[in-house]
């Protein structure tokens, strides 16, 4: 009878010890479970808001290649300082940082320049970003550059486009107004001599001169806002 009663005892501590056990290591399951649910949505999260940005990388980057080589060098020698509210602007530029935070060591040899992680190819170092880093995308005060390409002939810059491409009216007539209106909301011609320069060599050079010869487009542009204009008799004006 005594060793049944110490036996009992024992039993019950045994059950509630192996209960307890269970019971922790179902907790320690469905929190094993809750993270990895967790870090399941993170990516997925992740995976989707890369995706909300609707913005050509590569067609914007092309469009910004056009702007520095372009138009930038005019700029400063005309000592003229862009608005902000400029879509030509580089603040504009929904990708300028990233960009900006490329470092090119090596012809096959890409890295972040935010985490240093390495890349053998500048479309993954894109994907990463893409990924990893697009956070530190500005989607509400930036633009999109790659909307500016009927504009700025980006198809050129890409090689994108055939010389025996037929003309689409409809398009022409859209980059026209498109133009007309970067250079007449980026250089105002109530701005001063500089600005009004700007706007009509501007409007002359995206709307038509590119479609001729792009190599050609800064001699061309140059000598738009630098030569001194002539008259009829081919005197200088004043």
């Amino acid at each position: 009878m005594k060793n049944t009663s110490l036996f009992i005892p024992i039993l019950f501590l045994l059950s509630f010890s192996l209960l307890q056990t269970g019971q922790v290591s179902s907790f320690t399951q469905r929190n094993q479970e809750f993270e990895k649910s967790a870090s399941s949505r993170t990516l997925e999260q992740e995976h989707e808001h890369a995706h909300e940005v609707h913005c050509s990388r590569e067609r914007s980057r092309a469009a910004w290649k056009i702007i520095e080589e372009y138009l930038m060098p005019f700029l400063e020698q005309e000592h003229y300082e862009m608005s902000s509210k400029c879509r030509l602007h580089p603040d504009n530029d929904l990708f300028r940082d990233q960009e900006q935070h490329k470092i090119h060591l090596d012809i096959n040899e890409w890295q972040c320049g935010y985490c240093k992680k390495s890349f053998r190819a500048e479309k993954f170092l894109d994907q990463h970003f893409d990924n990893r880093h697009y956070n530190l995308l500005n989607v509400s005060g930036s633009k999109c550059l790659a909307d500016l390409c009927g504009a700025l002939h980006c198809d050129v810059v890409m090689n994108t486009k055939s010389s025996k491409t037929k003309c689409n009216p409809a398009a022409a007539a859209r980059n026209h107004h498109l133009c007309e209106g970067l250079a007449d909301s980026c250089f105002p011609i109530n701005q001063g001599p500089s600005a009004r320069r700007l706007n009509e060599a501007i409007k002359c050079i995206l709307s038509g001169y590119f479609h001729t010869d792009f190599d050609a487009a800064p001699y061309f542009l140059s000598d738009s806002l630098f030569a001194p204009k002539r008259d009829e008799n081919g005197n200088p004006r004043s």
